[in-house]
């Protein structure tokens, strides 16, 4: 087809150029450079004006489409690599495909419906000839275009939109907006590969020819289409963009939960049992290995190997399942001791648990926690689904090493021996020996190891505060295992032995109470010694060293006597005491109403105590309840205030315990219930929060 101009008319010039604008713009937001205005220049002598490739038009419909190919192409490459894309495509082409039943009118505003046309006849063709619909479906079919919609649905809507142009072209001035949504709606019905442009505009310039001539309007018209295409390719390649962001954000949001799921869980399986829930063999290796490289290595680590005796046997005669349920019974009762924040339980072996005690109080701190887990599973076990109970025997290896220089491997296989040897014994628990003693040397103390002094506070009930530590010191004999001072001077008679032990002792307690506060206001430190092993006038000259050399005020230095250090045996006794209380120490009479030698109040009232302790276990009945139990409590209570001393209870233990004594007149309790044996950089913590205790769960806390 030839393409002549139009006579020249005085306001093309203007008009051309609003539809050159219009394009610009467009081509300007989709990112290409502008198309010139060249219309005005002068053709060539060897190119007349009535050549197609030379007319300023052709070249802007030729450029136009070169850029929409490529817009379209950039688009389409994103277009069908995502999901969302194809079905935000199938939604908009069903929604066009309803839309355009009837004619799109040529007034502004969005693109509506109007009268379908028939499927022949649809311009300039004449009745009877293939309609427009048909031609543009044939056509972009041919360049590669599939349109999810019927053939003949399809057809009729390209027909309707050819209407649209053709109307848009022939109105004065011509439509150019609703050419404009006409190339949207082409998009949106799909047809948006590049190959379908070139045909589509070709089929454009066919229809809105009048014979071999294109009009400027038809020209202005065919631009706007092409514009509302590149626009609609545009909003499409953005919302493409956007689709394609919010799925990569999705997908890392995705990953990143899915993995932190798979760490999770990874790291429940390689450290934590899969029975009991508790921690296995290979999270106590690396606990071990944080608290060899801790930042003090003074510190002591307590490890507590413990046997499940009987458990085999549940195993083989009731199956795999009840020595599992006998076993997670076992892990619960030991979790109800290992709820301090430095414990750590954990599953040793088939038979075995392990508590790490990552700042241990030394032997006796040990000690009594194996003494405790032995009786927690003393109680034997149900077996589910048979009406039976499983003995259970617990045997406990101890081991108390310092962090400095700490041998994973070894401190495990020193507990192995230990447990060895508390099997073999009778007490149900041993402590490791690194120089076990030969024959004959029950009775010799050389070899002692000191252990450190663990302080547990001792509180006065009417404020929650606390008065004092209670410290206690443990040796480990060779041979006789764990020893305080007293049962030393009993086992070995070695007075010597005992005084130096003494003195060491007393003067590192006063040391560390002047540490936490030299005024006189500061805690107590309490101390259990064996007056009347050592005898007058060492005991009292290793007193006065001890508060001399360390500037702690007498009154703030309580010595606790056992029965036997206040039993009547002459006037060498009450020399003793009197002695002592001229220091200014005060004295508190131990076991008080256990008749350990107390002797009768008259004699108490001759003796120089301050104060009487008391153990928990003396007032608490489970035949006689709780009532009376209190009233037992409060008439000891009534007694002490009576004589002018005070009444402290140790060995409380449990709520149950502390319960007992609300409303009874105690004046100070100390156990497990107000806090466990610490070492000295716990007291501090607890002395710098405020001294006062407050209930945390089944924990003990400063505040």
């Amino acid at each position: 087809m030839t393409v002549h101009d139009e006579p020249h008319q005085p306001d093309d010039g203007l008009t051309h150029a609003m539809m050159i604008a219009a394009l610009n713009g467009i081509l300007a937001e989709c990112g290409y450079d502008p198309v010139p205005d060249d219309e005005d220049e002068p053709a060539c002598a060897d190119h007349p004006a009535d050549q197609t490739a030379d007319h300023p038009a052709d070249r802007l419909i030729e450029d136009a489409r070169q850029r929409a190919d490529g817009i379209v192409a950039a688009a389409l490459e994103t277009a069908v690599q995502y999901t969302d894309a194809a079905l935000d495509q199938a939604a908009r082409t069903v929604l066009s495909a309803r839309g355009t039943l009837v004619r799109l009118p040529a007034a502004a505003g969005p693109l509506e419906p109007g009268a379908l046309p028939p499927a022949t006849g649809a311009g300039p063709e004449g009745a009877g000839a293939q309609s427009v619909g048909d031609i543009w479906f044939a056509a972009t079919a041919a360049a590669g275009v599939y349109l999810p919609i019927a053939e003949d649905a399809a057809a009729r809507t390209l027909g309707v939109f050819a209407s649209c142009l053709h109307d848009a072209a022939r109105a004065t001035p011509p439509d150019l907006d609703a050419a404009y949504r006409v190339g949207v709606e082409v998009v949106a019905l799909g047809v948006s590969r590049p190959e379908a442009l070139p045909a589509s505009m070709t089929l454009m310039l066919d229809h809105l020819s009048e014979g071999d001539a294109v009009r400027r309007p038809a020209r202005q018209v065919a631009g706007a289409f092409a514009a509302g295409f590149a626009a609609a390719l545009q909003a499409r390649t953005l919302a493409q963009q956007e689709s394609l962001h919010r799925a990569t954000h999705r997908a890392a949001r995705e990953f990143q939960s899915a993995l932190q799921h798979s760490e999770a869980r990874y790291h429940r399986l390689a450290y934590y049992d899969p029975v009991t829930g508790l921690a296995n063999k290979a999270r106590l290796v690396q606990r071990l290995r944080q608290a060899a490289n801790g930042d003090d290595p003074a510190r002591h680590i307590g490890l507590c190997l413990i046997d499940l005796g009987g458990l085999a046997a549940v195993g083989e005669q009731f199956g795999a399942d009840a020595g599992d349920h006998v076993l997670t019974e076992a892990g619960r009762r030991l979790q109800r001791l290992a709820r301090h924040p430095e414990y750590l339980l954990a599953r040793h072996s088939a038979h075995a648990f392990v508590l790490l005690v990552q700042d241990s109080g030394g032997l006796a701190h040990l000690a009594e926690l194996a003494e405790r887990i032995i009786g927690a599973l003393a109680e034997p076990a149900s077996l589910p689904g048979t009406g039976l109970t499983a003995p259970l025997h617990a045997a406990v290896g101890v081991v108390d090493v310092p962090a400095g220089g700490l041998d994973v491997t070894r401190v495990l296989v020193d507990a192995e021996i230990a447990l060895r040897m508390a099997r073999a014994g009778t007490a149900g628990w041993a402590a490791y020996d690194p120089q076990p003693a030969g024959p004959g040397a029950a009775t010799s103390v050389s070899g002692l190891v000191t252990g450190p002094p663990s302080y547990q506070p001792i509180v006065l009930l009417g404020t929650g505060r606390v008065a004092g530590l209670h410290t206690r010191m443990a040796w480990r004999h060779p041979h006789l295992g764990i020893l305080d001072l007293n049962r030393i001077g009993q086992l070995t008679g070695d007075r010597d032995t005992t005084t130096r032990l003494a003195g060491s002792l007393l003067q590192q307690a006063c040391r560390q109470a002047m540490s936490w506060d030299g005024g006189r206001t500061g805690p107590f430190i309490g101390l259990d010694l064996p007056v009347y092993q050592i005898g007058y006038p060492d005991i009292v000259e290793l007193v006065r060293e001890a508060l001399t050399g360390s500037g702690l005020p007498p009154e703030r230095l309580h010595l606790h006597l056992s029965g036997l250090d206040a039993v009547p045996a002459g006037q060498h006794s009450l020399t003793v005491l009197n002695a002592l209380a001229a220091l200014g120490v005060r004295l508190e009479l131990d076991d008080f109403g256990s008749g350990a030698g107390t002797g009768s109040l008259t004699y108490l009232r001759e003796l120089p105590v301050h104060g009487l302790r008391s153990p928990a276990a003396l007032v608490q009945s489970p035949a006689a309840g709780v009532d009376t139990d209190r009233e037992l409590l409060a008439g000891m209570a009534r007694v002490a205030h009576a004589l002018g001393l005070t009444l402290t209870v140790h060995g409380v233990d449990d709520d149950d315990a502390r319960a007992r004594m609300t409303g009874t007149g105690v004046d100070g309790a100390e156990g497990l219930r107000f806090g466990p044996p610490g070492t000295p950089h716990q007291v501090s913590a607890l002395l710098r929060g405020a001294g006062k205790l407050v209930a945390v769960g089944d924990r003990r806390a400063a505040s």
